[in-house]
């Protein structure tokens, strides 16, 4: 029997997401990129890593996000890529204490993201999945990594500006 594809992967994996977390909303995004970036995603899933995972981090009317030193111009929450044999889950949580060395509890899935990149619009391409969890901060000290420039605790209902488009929808 053959590997599963890509998009086969990926389904597989939300399945085991919802029966893990409870439904939740899937996105389906295509971006088509240069023929070097196509290159990197391919590389990038053939060693288990296209994706990767975002935690929703709250404290009670609270939320926190980070800015990256190497995005620095943006809020998020925190997170980055999967490593190979790595789940989305275990991303989550490494990710949040190595970060900002805070501990959580993931409770849930907030949303998925099913990306696929091509050469051009509509062309097969290779999938990759990020999965925003929802988790409730086991403390409130931050300690930041080399990686993170800041973290703040932000009232939810009133983020910065500086968010990108899946922050600000999460936080509505």
């Amino acid at each position: 029997m053959s590997s599963p594809s890509g998009r086969d992967r990926v389904r597989q994996r939300l399945a085991g997401l919802e029966r893990d977390y409870g439904e939740f909303a899937v996105v389906e995004e295509e971006t088509v990129v240069p023929r070097p970036v196509y290159t990197d995603c391919l590389q990038a899933a053939e060693a288990g890593s296209l994706g990767g995972a975002r935690v929703v981090v709250r404290r009670d009317d609270e939320v926190l996000l980070v800015r990256y030193r190497d995005q620095p111009e943006a809020w998020d929450f925190p997170g980055g890529s999967t490593e190979r044999g790595e789940t989305h889950a275990d991303t989550a949580a490494f990710r949040v204490h190595d970060d900002v060395g805070l501990a959580c509890t993931l409770t849930g899935v907030e949303r998925a993201i099913e990306q696929s990149f091509a050469l051009v619009e509509g062309g097969d391409g290779v999938t990759g999945l990020w999965v925003f969890f929802e988790a409730e901060a086991d403390g409130e000290a931050v300690s930041l990594s080399e990686d993170v420039l800041e973290a703040r605790w932000f009232d939810a209902a009133d983020p910065p500006e500086a968010i990108g488009p899946h922050t600000r929808a999460i936080l509505g």
